[in-house]
């Protein structure tokens, strides 16, 4: 009896069916969790996520009514120490704040550039806020003089460059209220790679070499408390209380060879005028200015009704220049990191 057409036909069919579902399968670019692999691993392979981190300095104890050792500054609770317990409260805010810290930005380590001079004790502390402390060695050159005496140590923030395990780092000054989250500065248009510019012009033959590519986003300084909200961008002198960049060891080579070069930028903001410097606005690696809201130097109450998310000011002293408003802000915020980690650390809970 010869085979029925229709049978073979349908045979055909089934089998062309089933080697065009295999063949889609195979070449299909989407994950396929129903099929097992070898290895029993996924079939496919998430692309790298960009590493980041925000950062702080803390150098020595620098205030001139500091206790003269260690010993003596914790029984004062460290309370003369104003940028160790700035950085306290700029973990907490970073880390655990309700307000300043949500869910994505805990998983944002928080890094302390700390001296060695800063005791043990301190950097234990730290740790237990859920800091991350990196130990780096002062920078120094024989013809850079602060103009004032807690700025001595400051060039070492440039060790933060060094940091090339980041692919971007946003450094936010020990003085800083945070009072929204901040980890979208990451996203900011300002913070993309940019190409080093060619103009023979502004390269200097007693200098290093640049990178290829750098990314340097900051903000102007606005030296006054009289600035409007939104301020202006067009400002060429930046401030380095709060900047973002990708760091780069050709980088740091490059401001080392700018140390090596007395006169070179004006010593009195040792770090500041070297990055002012280095990226200044005509210069071949011009600084790109960030969204005025992510931090406000010389802050008031309209900055903050405004809707800006950082103020860079020394709300832990007694100046009577500061806003009253934003200082009041700050003191609940150190309030509430006392209350925070007393019960941690009483509760033995992490």
């Amino acid at each position: 009896m010869p085979p029925n057409p229709k049978t073979i036909a349908l045979c055909i069919f089934l089998f062309l069916s089933s080697a065009l579902i295999t063949l889609t399968l195979k070449s299909s670019p989407h994950p396929r969790p129903w099929l097992p692999s070898s290895n029993h691993q996924p079939s496919y392979s998430l692309p790298n996520t960009p590493k980041v981190a925000f950062a702080t300095f803390l150098a020595a104890n620098a205030n001139p009514d500091r206790a003269a050792i260690d010993a003596a500054s914790a029984a004062l609770d460290d309370a003369d120490d104003g940028y160790y317990l700035g950085t306290r409260v700029l973990a907490y805010q970073l880390l655990h704040s309700r307000s300043a810290s949500p869910n994505t930005t805990a998983q944002i380590p928080f890094l302390v550039l700390c001296t060695r001079d800063v005791s043990r004790r301190k950097r234990d502390r730290l740790k237990r806020d859920g800091a991350t402390i990196v130990l780096v060695e002062k920078l120094q050159a024989d013809w850079v003089h602060a103009a004032v005496e807690r700025w001595v140590d400051v060039l070492a923030k440039l060790r933060l460059f060094q940091l090339t395990e980041y692919h971007k780092i946003c450094f936010v000054d020990a003085d800083t209220l945070v009072t929204k989250p901040i980890d979208g500065v990451f996203y900011d248009e300002a913070t993309l790679t940019q190409p080093t510019l060619p103009n023979p012009e502004q390269t200097k033959p007693d200098e290093a070499p640049l990178p290829r590519t750098y990314m340097f986003a900051t903000h102007g300084d606005y030296w006054t408390y009289e600035h409007p909200y939104p301020p202006v961008t067009d400002l060429n002198y930046l401030n380095c209380g709060f900047f973002v960049f990708t760091p780069s060891t050709t980088l740091f080579d490059y401001y080392m060879s700018l140390l090596s070069i007395p006169g070179r930028f004006d010593p009195g903001f040792p770090e500041q005028n070297l990055l002012n410097y280095a990226h200044r606005r005509e210069g071949n690696m011009p600084w790109k200015p960030l969204w005025y809201g992510w931090n406000v130097n010389w802050p008031t109450e309209r900055d903050w009704r405004g809707g800006a998310r950082s103020f860079h000011a020394k709300y832990w002293d007694g100046d009577p220049s500061h806003d009253p408003v934003l200082k009041g802000i700050w003191e609940r915020q150190r309030s509430e990191m006392e209350g925070f980690y007393r019960g941690r650390d009483e509760g033995g809970w992490s």
